[in-house]
């Protein structure tokens, strides 16, 4: 059957790598690849957050071979976190340590002595699971900065992407014995030349049927099949899969019932707004990322390119990018492009991360989805949401077409996983 795929970011692309009906990838954008492209200024290139490539799928990391081959470039894990003013290792229970004696006795005696009911939502699981020093030290803060939106309103359904180690590395950490959380990250790969855009180059060098700047504005159904529009071009199609934002695929249906409007109406997200500088000297280079609990600061990630691969960066010189996330409409979403770099800078440079006087390139990019929130009502609106769309027999791939927080390694997964679907079933949509 002939189908149509309704975005060619990666899992709309990994989809048709796979597929064995003829396809169509239509992409709004000029380029394809959706959150995985790169950028480039001056010299420098930067992504769209700190992308890596890992997976606990060995299909997934036997595509990535095949995919990158030679230009792959092997790292190590550095993520730290910034927290007054000292470099703690990720994540934050895993180097208690660090932290001044009166700090690490709060979140060691609150770790152990901890007699907090069982949870209701992410402020509570901090608290019942970790206790008040690390809970109010550093989780609560940083994801009330990164979601915009207080912990206590997010369901439990998200706290199962918080690391959670046992209690004798919490212990040890706290008494200075080495411990390493997160071991299924610790090592990873990432493109030696092309940025993690060069991924999506890669799987889209081969002559494949995909249309850019089309923005599908219009899908109806026809008989056999559907019928998808940009206003000027048409495409006819026996099945659909929708790869592009759920928000924006929803007001392409005329026929849309009004409930269902208002149940993706209510899936709440955070846009974001990348902030790339780079500066004449080496200094922004032995860091993977490090995380910024402080409310006061602007970015709550920092990423140094030129440690993902130093052809990111020009010699003698360094780069990073930092994450801000902004509610679609906010005050600090409405801030002009030249107030966000000066404010990032000016914060960036209050922690000594770098000078003013060194800086030789900057920019900034926003983007309008980001992150899915996990308020307390996602679970029952995402379960309308989809499973309206299985009964009109179209499929939902991706982060923001399921509607849901995955990495490039689930997506590339689940594209492969549908793909194995469709290949032996056909869709009666008459």
């Amino acid at each position: 059957m002939n189908i149509g795929i309704l975005g060619g970011g990666i899992s709309g692309i990994t989809l048709q790598r796979f597929l064995n009906h003829p396809s169509e990838i239509l992409e709004m954008e000029k380029t394809p690849g959706g959150l995985c492209r790169t950028f480039w200024k001056d010299g420098f290139g930067y992504d769209i957050g700190g992308h890596i490539l890992f997976s606990k799928y060995e299909h997934v990391n036997n595509l990535v071979t095949e995919i990158l081959g030679e230009n792959v470039n092997h790292c190590r894990r550095e993520n730290k976190i910034l927290f007054k003013g000292k470099y703690m290792k990720y994540p934050f229970e895993n180097d208690l340590a660090a932290l001044d004696v009166e700090d690490r006795y709060e979140c060691l005696i609150g770790y152990l002595k901890n007699d907090y009911p069982p949870p209701s939502n992410l402020a509570e699981w901090a608290y019942h699971t970790f206790g008040k020093g690390i809970a109010e030290k550093y989780l609560i803060p940083y994801n009330n900065k990164i979601w915009k939106m207080n912990p206590s309103q997010i369901s439990l359904e998200w706290v199962e992407r918080i690391p959670k180690p046992p209690m004798e590395d919490i212990v040890k950490s706290a008494l200075g014995i080495q411990t390493e959380g997160y071991l299924h990250q610790l090592f990873f790969r990432y493109p030696l030349s092309g940025g993690f855009e060069s991924v999506i180059k890669q799987m889209t060098k081969k002559a494949m049927p995909l249309e850019t700047g089309f923005k599908v504005r219009n899908i109806i159904r026809k008989s056999g099949g559907w019928q998808v529009s940009d206003g000027s071009r048409t495409r006819e199609f026996e099945h659909i899969v929708i790869s592009f934002p759920i928000h924006d695929a929803l007001k392409c249906f005329q026929d849309a019932p009004n409930d269902i409007l208002n149940v993706v109406e209510a899936l709440r997200y955070t846009s974001i707004r990348i902030v790339f500088i780079a500066v004449n000297n080496e200094s922004l280079m032995d860091k993977s990322a490090f995380y910024i609990p402080d409310p006061l600061v602007l970015p709550h990630r920092v990423c140094y390119m030129g440690f993902f691969s130093p052809n990111m960066v020009k010699s003698a010189s360094s780069s990073l990018i930092a994450e801000i996330t902004v509610r679609p409409g906010d005050e600090l979403d409405r801030m002009s492009d030249a107030a966000l770099i000066e404010k990032t800078v000016r914060d960036l440079e209050s922690l000594g991360i770098l000078n003013h006087s060194d800086i030789i390139s900057s920019e900034t990019r926003r983007f309008e989805y980001a992150y899915p929130i996990y308020d307390k009502n996602y679970s029952d609106n995402t379960k309308r949401m989809r499973a309206y769309f299985e009964e009109q027999k179209i499929d939902l791939l991706g982060r923001f077409a399921e509607f849901e927080y995955i990495n490039f390694d689930e997506c590339v997964h689940r594209a492969m996983l549908m793909a194995q679907k469709l290949n032996v079933r056909n869709y009666n949509t008459k």
